[in-house]
C-alpha cells in the first residue's frame, strides 16, 4: 500500500512538472533565452543550423524590446513571448489579410448614434459598460478560434459575427464554418490571401443553404504554407452533395443550423458614439484594425504608437470582432474589448483591450493619408454586422 502511495506521488509530481512547463508570463522573463523558448513552444530547429541562428537573432531582438517596454512603469499594457516571437516581419504580415473592398455594396442600415431611434421608435440606450463575453441568455460568443497560418482573419470575423447574430435571433449558438467563407467567397477576396468580411456576408446572401456548421464543413487551411508560392486555399465544396442519401427518413443527420444573410449594417465610420451605441443596441461588430503592433501583446490596455512606423499604427490589415467596452479602475482608463482569431495562447485568453477615450470626440485619429481612421489601431473606421435570418433552406 505504501509503495502504491509513493508511486502515486511520483506520478503527481511528474504531472505537476509538465503543467509547470508553460511559457512564462511577461513578468517571468528574467534569464529567459532562446533555448527555453524552443522547448516551451515545441520548435524543431536544429541547434547549430542556419535557421536556428536566424530565429535566435529574431527572438533576441524582440525579447530585448519586450523587456524594455515592460520596464517602463508608465505603460498601460505588457508585452510577452508567444508563438510569434521568432517570426520575421515578412512572416508576421501573412497573418493580417483584411481589406475594405471597393466592390463592397452600401450598407442596408446605418446606426447613427444613441440619439437615433429604432424602427420601432424605441429610444436607444447605451450602458456605461458592456461585455458580451458574460452574456448567458442567450450566449452570443463561441469559443476563441485559431486561423492558423492562413490569412483568413476576414472570414473568421465574418463567421464569428454571424454566430453572434444568429444567437441573438434564435437563442441558439451554433459553431459556423469559417472555411466555407474562406474558400467560397469569390474575388476580390483571395481566401488565405485576404478578404473583406462584408463580401463574405454578400456571398452567403447569394446562397440557398446559407452558412453551415463547422462540423459539416471543417477548417482545412490551418496548416496553409504561406512560404510556398504554389500554395492554394482549399477549393469550395458543396457540402449538400456529400451525403449519400438525401431523402427521408435517412437525412435526419444532415439537418444543421444554416444561417442566412439579407444584408448588413454599419456604424458611422470613425464615430465612437455610433460604435458604442451599435454595440449596445445591435450586437457584436466585425471591425478592421491595424494589427502591425499587436504581435507580442499579452495583457493590459493597448495604446498604439508609431515606434515601428505609421503603417503599423494606422494601416488597416486585420479583421476581428468587437464585443464590448468597459473601464479599468486600476488604470483609470476606458477600453474597447476585441476578440481575435489567434487562439487563447495570445493576449488575454484570445482578447485584447484597446484604449478608448473617455471623451468620444478625443479618440486618436490617423494622418489624412490613412483615411483618416480613428480609434486605437483604427478600430472605429470600419464596423459592421450582418442582418441574419434563420435560413433552413430545404431539407437535404
Amino acid at each position: 500500500m505504501a509503495s502504491r502511495f509513493v508511486s502515486l506521488l511520483v506520478v503527481v509530481a511528474l504531472l505537476a512538472t509538465n503543467f509547470a512547463a508553460a511559457a512564462p508570463k511577461w513578468n517571468e522573463l528574467d534569464g529567459y533565452n532562446f533555448d527555453a523558448y524552443v522547448a516551451d513552444f515545441g520548435r524543431a530547429y536544429e541547434k547549430g543550423s542556419k535557421e536556428y541562428a536566424f530565429r535566435e537573432a529574431i527572438f533576441n531582438k524582440k525579447l530585448r524590446l519586450i523587456r524594455e517596454h515592460n520596464a517602463d512603469s508608465k505603460m498601460t499594457w505588457r508585452r510577452g513571448v508567444n508563438m510569434f516571437t521568432d517570426l520575421s516581419d515578412a512572416e508576421w504580415k501573412q497573418y493580417n489579410g483584411a481589406f475594405k473592398s471597393a466592390e463592397r455594396p452600401a450598407p442596408s442600415k446605418v446606426h447613427s448614434s444613441a440619439l437615433s431611434t429604432t424602427s420601432q421608435k424605441k429610444t436607444l440606450k447605451v450602458p456605461e459598460t458592456l461585455d458580451y463575453r458574460t452574456w448567458t441568455s442567450p450566449r452570443v460568443l463561441t469559443a476563441i478560434k485559431h486561423q492558423g497560418s492562413c490569412g483568413s482573419c476576414w472570414a473568421f470575423a465574418a463567421t464569428e459575427t454571424m454566430e453572434s447574430y444568429y444567437a441573438l435571433l434564435t437563442g441558439m449558438l451554433p459553431v459556423l464554418s469559417p472555411q466555407q467563407i474562406t474558400s467560397c467567397t469569390p474575388s476580390p477576396c483571395q481566401g488565405c490571401g485576404g478578404g473583406d468580411p462584408v463580401l463574405g456576408w454578400i456571398y452567403i446572401n447569394s446562397t440557398f443553404h446559407g452558412l453551415t456548421e463547422e462540423w459539416a464543413y471543417p477548417y482545412s487551411n490551418f496548416f496553409f504554407d504561406y512560404r510556398d508560392p504554389n500554395a492554394t486555399t482549399s477549393a469550395c465544396v458543396n457540402t449538400t452533395n456529400l451525403f449519400p442519401n438525401k431523402h427521408r427518413p435517412y437525412s435526419w443527420f444532415a439537418e444543421l443550423n444554416r444561417a442566412g444573410v439579407v444584408g448588413y449594417g454599419s456604424a458611422v465610420a470613425n464615430s465612437a458614439t455610433s460604435t458604442q451605441s451599435a454595440l449596445a443596441n445591435e450586437g457584436p461588430l466585425a471591425i478592421g484594425v491595424a494589427a502591425g503592433n499587436w504581435q507580442d501583446y499579452e495583457t493590459g490596455i493597448f495604446q498604439n504608437s508609431n515606434a515601428t512606423g505609421p503603417n503599423n499604427e494606422w494601416g488597416i490589415d486585420h479583421a476581428v470582432q468587437m464585443v464590448g467596452y468597459g473601464h479599468d479602475g486600476d488604470l483609470h482608463m476606458d477600453y474597447w474589448i476585441v476578440r481575435n482569431s489567434w487562439s487563447t495562447l495570445w493576449g488575454e485568453a484570445g482578447y485584447i483591450r484597446l484604449y478608448r477615450a473617455s471623451d468620444p470626440s478625443q479618440e486618436p485619429c490617423s494622418p489624412a493619408a490613412y483615411g483618416p481612421v480613428c480609434g486605437t489601431s483604427g478600430c472605429l473606421a470600419d464596423n459592421s454586422w450582418p442582418l441574419v435570418k434563420q435560413n433552413a433552406g430545404q431539407k437535404w
